[in-house]
């Protein structure tokens, strides 16, 4: 699989993280499993249909040729041929209720069509182009939506904070808002709590955490990242994977644009 990152214009850069493209010539692997776990960055796909088989999800339809995917909180499954095109944006957590103008709880764990969710052509904009072309359309189009914009700053400090996000109180007090205010701000503009979301976030940093460690240093990494224990680390992480530490260490991922997906063959 060729897997590449492509950076947006400036003015975008505090709610996308990346356009990414990623495409599988594997014509051998007449089946891929995408294994997606819980995952905090909502993202845009756009998947070439003209040339390729569509992705078809765990109900057994098609995917949409441009679809949202909201921030997920739990994991799913979808299944593709090993030939492919997929082109993408890579959200920062607030930004779909920034650019499409509605609650994000609306779409989390949900993936519409685009077209559901604004009037817009972008899916045929984007057929018969180039990757670099693509990423000039997706400038244009987010940014004529920033038009309609009204950021969230207390959210959108809290999204860009670096490190460990401290004690909700202690937080609150801090921005000057009640608790109560700012988790009902928080899920409004990314689509779960923010409890939730500090769970998440820690999960995704065990992802990270295994894909370069040893199975044998699972004590440690449940340290470092503030479990009570073992057996609490493996919990979550089968709440957030469906499945163990051990299963994620041992599957061979082919190919993913990110640690939250596992691509893997079905022979």
């Amino acid at each position: 699989m060729q897997y590449r990152q492509y950076t947006p214009i400036d003015s975008l850069k505090h709610l996308v993280r990346y356009y990414w493209s990623l495409d599988g010539r594997q014509d051998s692997i007449s089946r891929l499993s995408i294994e997606s776990f819980a995952d905090r960055y909502p993202r845009l796909i756009f998947q070439d249909i003209d040339c390729f088989e569509p992705i078809i999800n765990s109900t057994g339809e098609e995917m949409p040729l441009c679809y949202l995917k909201g921030v997920r909180t739990r994991p799913t499954e979808a299944f593709m041929h090993g030939a492919f095109s997929h082109f993408g944006v890579a959200f920062y957590p607030h930004a779909l209720s920034n650019f499409f103008g509605i609650d994000s709880d609306e779409l989390t764990d949900t993936t519409p069509n685009i077209n559901l969710v604004c009037r817009c052509d972008l899916g045929e904009r984007l057929r018969f182009k180039t990757h670099a072309e693509r990423v000039a359309i997706l400038d244009g189009f987010l940014l004529g939506k920033m038009t309609k914009l009204c950021l969230d700053f207390t959210v959108q400090s809290i999204i860009h904070k670096k490190g460990k996000v401290s004690d909700m109180e202690m937080l609150a007090s801090a921005l000057r808002i009640s608790e109560r205010q700012l988790q009902r701000r928080f899920k409004k503009q990314v689509g779960i709590s923010l409890k939730r979301y500090q769970r998440v976030s820690r999960f995704e940093l065990a992802l990270k955490r295994l894909a370069t460690v040893h199975y044998s240093e699972l004590t440690s990494i449940a340290f470092e990242l503030d479990y009570t224990d073992q057996s609490h680390f493996i919990k979550e992480f089968q709440e957030f994977a469906e499945m163990s530490p051990y299963n994620f260490v041992r599957n061979k991922s082919v190919g993913a644009e990110s640690s939250s997906f596992l691509y893997i063959p079905i022979r």
